[in-house]
């Protein structure tokens, strides 16, 4: 049973063995970096530093702050070897874990962990950048989703055991959390020495690939000329921003409504917040990884999106009555589609790329996500909660539970792009 979950058939042998070697990191490294998710840290910045709504937003914004960074990262690992790269910016993003291990409980300790939280995420926004070009190199387009879904099923198994077990640790000894993060940091270790030993195959030609696209000209890689010469990509990155705004707006409020309105455990916060989806993601993930390797993902994406909005508005039923019960069921059915999203998300760029842009397509994808998350979350909260006397901006009762109602409109929005993207593409071979 374990040797079948360690191999994968169609994998050469080299191949196979760089993949024991990332399965190793995924049981390992996400022990450290769960600590360092924004539905995790945000409850604890909320239950243990007692912070206020702004500081939860800028908590879930920070994965966003560190996607801004993405197409620096592109110019970064463009014509050098990925992995040696990647071991480096994991070494960091654990000093980042080590960071809030050390920090007091304090107004400085929760500027500490603020701070860590954002370095963490600049940090792996370098790391995914890195790793689907080492994805796409390693790994056909007919087994790329599932050796990735494997993967990320290990991953999100790990966050999911991690983040319950904190959960549980942390409501009978709250003051723990500093043991917490320095055993994550102690076992992630273990991840990043493991992945060092990854090997990407064909990588020295596709170092000169990279380099004379680079020598070839400065705007062949360009962000904008990009989108501009690749519509389709662009009206892709359209639709994927609209659905991720539509997401993002709602984390924050949701970690709010849960911990301070409802009053919820920690455990019970980190449920709804955490352990729902990434569960969720571990069950279903397999599944969407066989769809996705048969379909253009802008059909996925619009299959994905439609039940999406289901999931929100059975939240908004939940925000509307304040229960857990309403919230932890629309959490299931977003974490059903969010299982899929994660890969769509690594992977959907290499069906639009050519061979020597991974790059800078992923770099693109991963910036706007940070555009969308740099504000997205404010917004959110802002939304959630109203706000009065702020300078001359006109008052704003709170929009409470409507918020939600109001990010399933604009998941109806990108369903539909996605839809007449999906259309265009029927009859378009994929891109091996």
């Amino acid at each position: 049973m374990v040797r079948r979950l360690l191999e994968l058939p169609g994998l050469t042998p080299g191949i196979a063995q760089s993949f024991r070697r990332e399965q190793i990191t995924e049981l390992t490294l996400p022990v450290a970096t769960s600590l360092m998710e924004g539905g995790f840290v945000a409850v604890v910045a909320a239950k243990a530093f007692e912070v206020e709504a702004w500081v939860i937003a800028v908590i879930s914004a920070s994965p966003m702050f560190g996607n801004l960074s993405s197409f620096f990262w592109n110019r970064v690992s463009t014509a050098r070897p990925k992995v040696p790269m990647i071991v480096w910016l994991q070494s960091l993003v654990l000093a980042c874990v080590l960071a809030i291990a050390l920090s007091p409980r304090t107004a400085g300790g929760a500027w500490v962990l603020v701070a860590s939280v954002i370095g963490c995420r600049l940090l792996i926004a370098g790391i995914i950048t890195a790793r689907s070009v080492a994805w796409s190199l390693n790994y056909g387009r007919g087994l790329r989703a599932r050796v990735t879904g494997r993967l990320q099923v290990i991953a999100s198994s790990m966050v999911v055991l991690t983040t319950s077990l904190a959960g549980l640790l942390l409501d009978a000894h709250p003051e723990s959390f500093r043991w917490l993060y320095g055993g994550g940091v102690l076992i992630g270790a273990v991840g990043v020495w493991s992945f060092s030993h990854v090997v990407v195959s064909g990588e020295k030609r596709h170092r000169v690939l990279e380099r004379r696209g680079e020598e070839a000209g400065s705007t062949r890689n360009d962000f904008f000329a990009i989108l501009n010469a690749d519509r389709q990509y662009a009206r892709y990155q359209f639709y994927q921003f609209t659905s991720g705004v539509a997401a993002m707006m709602l984390e924050p409020a949701l970690v709010y409504l849960v911990t301070k309105q409802i009053g919820a455990s920690y455990l019970e916060s980190i449920a709804i917040t955490m352990i729902i989806p990434f569960l969720l993601n571990v069950t279903t993930l397999p599944l969407w990884a066989r769809y996705l390797d048969r379909v253009h993902v802008t059909e996925f994406r619009s299959r994905q999106n439609a039940l999406w909005v289901v999931g929100i508005l059975v939240m908004f039923w939940g925000a509307h009555t304040l229960s857990l019960a309403w919230l932890a069921a629309g959490r299931i059915i977003v974490g059903i589609v969010n299982g899929g999203g994660s890969l769509a998300w690594q992977l959907g760029h290499n069906d639009f790329a050519p061979r020597d842009q991974l790059s800078a397509y992923m770099g693109i994808h991963v910036t706007l996500t940070g555009v969308r998350g740099a504000f997205a979350p404010f917004l959110g909260m802002a939304l959630y909660v109203g706000w009065t006397d702020v300078g001359v901006v006109p008052d704003l009762p709170a929009a409470g539970a409507y918020l939600f109602l109001a990010s399933a409109v604009l998941g109806v929005l990108a369903w539909r792009g996605f839809d007449k993207l999906r259309r265009e593409f029927r009859d378009k071979p994929r891109v091996l």
